[in-house]
């Protein structure tokens, strides 16, 4: 007999592997080659119908911080977008995302491979399995936890050889940085963190900011003058 409803399956796309996640059984992990369909290909056979949702290490995403023109109208978002990551990143070619309900203020934009979401859509029609959500790690850290972020701060998501930093003040998006590191640890992250603030314009630092750590080695290197820093629970 059939469920009455489809099972959700959570597939993570690490830096270097596939995390296949399912109730009631162990995490399967595979090694994450060069070829994206091949990779998925090897994942085992999944029930038809099944939700899918994929969340994509920040070593594989690309983000912005994006400023809207005055006058944008609706149908010239996806336009300016895919320019501002191709003037920055190259031609990729990008599958760009952006908060579709942020009009005004400043919002977060990010890029994934074209050839990574083609792979996945391709991969989900031939399993019969419903392609439910395709999500950068970074904003999904930052949307488990912002319950408990309040304020002006950053949060930096950390994960093997990389560290991500989305830096608000007064309830907007000031900066966002993702680079390579040696050690994904607070030392990086702190590193990081002076880096964005050197881009802030002279007498706009955030007032009693936190700097939120998500992820990775905790041990933590000398904050920038008036930061101290809250450890918390990295978002699964």
């Amino acid at each position: 007999m059939s469920p009455l409803w489809p099972e959700t399956i959570h597939l993570g796309i690490s830096p270097d592997t596939l995390r296949l996640h399912r109730r009631g059984a162990p995490e399967l992990r595979l090694p994450l080659g060069e070829d994206w369909a091949a990779s998925l290909a090897g994942l085992p056979a999944l029930p038809r119908r099944a939700r899918l949702r994929v969340c994509v290490a920040d070593r594989h995403v690309r983000y912005l911080r994006l400023v809207w023109p005055p006058g944008l109208r609706a149908e010239e978002r996806a336009a300016f977008v895919s320019h501002r990551f191709q003037a920055v990143f190259g031609a990729g070619p990008w599958a760009v995302l952006a908060d579709r309900d942020a009009i005004c203020l400043p919002s977060l934009g990010a890029a994934l491979p074209a050839g990574l979401l083609d792979a996945l859509t391709a991969f989900a029609a031939a399993r019969r399995l419903r392609l439910a959500g395709c999500e950068p790690a970074f904003p999904q850290a930052y949307n488990a936890l912002r319950a408990r972020i309040g304020g002006d701060g950053a949060l930096a998501r950390l994960e093997s050889g990389r560290v991500t930093l989305g830096l608000w003040q007064d309830g907007q998006w000031r900066a966002v940085r993702s680079q390579p590191v040696a050690q994904a640890d607070g030392a990086a992250a702190a590193a990081c963190l002076a880096t964005l603030l050197a881009t802030l314009p002279a007498g706009e630092a955030p007032s009693d900011p936190v700097l939120y750590l998500a992820g990775g080695d905790p041990a933590l290197a000398d904050l920038p003058a008036g930061w101290r820093c809250e450890r918390l629970e990295a978002a699964a």
